[in-house]
């Protein structure tokens, strides 16, 4: 009889985790030597929760495997289980997270020059689309909270990744393969209901950390949301996003400063420079950004030419960029939704990262094209 997918680390049994084969393709398996490779056994496992808040769509746990013989698997692996709360649940579900993930891993993930995390496997654990992952442990690498601002040298690491990656899979066919990556346009339907229920919530709980100049912004980018998805899907050049291109979802190299990106539940094809706006709104620091923005921007130009873009001005960048910006307002509703009701450590996110949006406003000058957006996409 076929082991039951499991919903949770005490789901999780022996049996299971000797079915999935991609564990069995780890460190020190070769599957092309068949025997060997079925002859490969995991023997003990001990399962333990990563974070009290490691992911709002997901919760996520690290299986320490035990092998016969030794050493013939990872030692460890993470997995990541559709979250079992409830209102977070169908969050998840009406951003399509566990697809989108589930898809850039079995089509984009292999060679994708951000290094996410291996990937071992997935299951369909309702058959409803809710994706179970296995992937990699990064344990080993270092990692920044989300209350905190990436140093110079970190924000670089990042932005030098994203530049890779964005011109590995500039305007690359595989973009556009049915069933294979969601579309940005796909956001175009999504935000309206995520505005409609999350920008009340997000003005009760967190109204008072908005910036008074901030404020009347809100309204004129919320209603524009969709038309902005639409207008970089069919008019602009597109790559492969990470979509949640933040501090939390990358770590980096002990040695070398590399950066490497996970969780990928918001991967689509789209705009490069969506990623860049959503990095710096979320992980840089507003007198970093206008100290150092426009040379961490002609960093991440000069390496969109040096891997092979072409046809793509900085002036281009700019102004992409600057309507990219108008996009935070409808991402502030999804906060809401994730963060509203919460306690101190929502409080907290909140207040740290709403400066940061004010920042990237004023960095990208909205404030200019704000009011009258029919002609920003019309340049």
């Amino acid at each position: 009889m076929a082991e039951t997918n499991p919903r949770s680390l005490g789901e999780l049994s022996l049996a299971w985790l000797n079915a999935q084969a991609g564990l069995k393709q780890g460190r020190g398996a070769d599957p092309h030597q068949n025997d060997e490779y079925s002859s490969l056994r995991i023997t003990d496992f001990k399962a333990e929760p990563v974070g009290e808040t490691a992911g709002f769509l997901g919760d996520i746990g690290r299986i320490r495997l035990s092998w016969d013989p030794a050493g013939a698997g990872p030692e460890s692996v993470i997995v990541k289980f559709p979250t079992l709360r409830i209102s977070n649940l169908e969050t998840g579900k009406g951003l399509l997270a566990y697809e989108r993930e589930m898809r850039f891993y079995q089509n984009f993930s292999i060679d994708c020059p951000l290094s996410p995390p291996a990937f071992y496997g997935g299951s369909d654990v309702s058959g409803e689309g809710d994706y179970l992952l296995l992937m990699e442990d990064l344990e080993s690498f270092r990692f920044v909270s989300q209350l905190e601002a990436l140093s110079a040298q970190d924000a670089s690491a990042c932005m030098a990744g994203l530049a890779r990656m964005h011109a590995y899979y500039w305007e690359k066919p595989e973009l556009d393969v049915v069933d294979s990556l969601y579309q940005f346009s796909d956001w175009a339907d999504i935000y309206a209901p995520i505005i409609a229920t999350g920008w009340p919530l997000f003005q009760k709980d967190f109204g008072d950390l908005i910036p008074p100049e901030m404020l009347p912004m809100y309204e004129p980018g919320n209603a524009a949301a969709g038309a902005i998805f639409r207008y970089f899907s069919e008019r602009r050049p597109k790559t492969l996003l990470h979509g949640d291109a933040r501090i939390e979802n990358f770590c980096f190299d002990a040695s070398s400063g590399a950066a490497r990106a996970y969780d990928w539940q918001l991967a689509a094809a789209g705009p490069g420079i969506y990623d860049v706006m959503y990095f710096f709104a979320n992980s840089v620091a507003p007198d970093t950004l206008f100290e150092q923005g426009e040379s961490m921007l002609r960093d991440y130009h000069a390496g969109l030419l040096a891997g092979g873009v072409r046809g793509y001005s900085f002036s281009d960048l700019m102004r992409d960029g600057q309507l990219a910006a108008v996009l935070l307002f409808g991402f502030s509703s999804m906060v809401g939704n994730f963060l509203s009701n919460g306690g101190d450590t929502e409080r907290a996110i909140v207040e740290a990262t709403t400066p940061r949006y004010w920042g990237v406003c004023q960095f990208f000058k909205v404030d200019e094209i704000i009011h009258s957006l029919n002609g920003a996409m019309n340049h």
